[in-house]
């Protein structure tokens, strides 16, 4: 089976002015629930549908 590429997910990654996309989220926001949960997902099973030949990075 061929190797997927995926485009990197970085939720702390710096914008535009230096800071973090999560530094303005409250460590108490729900979203942070969201985000754990997503982040805990098995994939392997969208990995079987998804194109072989995918995105290059």
């Amino acid at each position: 089976m061929a190797k997927l590429h995926f485009r990197p997910y970085i939720p702390n990654q710096t914008v535009l002015f230096s800071q973090r996309i999560d530094e303005n989220i409250a460590a108490t926001d729900p979203v942070r629930i969201v985000n754990a949960v997503i982040d805990n997902l098995n994939l392997e099973s969208f990995k079987k549908l998804y194109k072989e030949t995918g995105r290059c990075p």
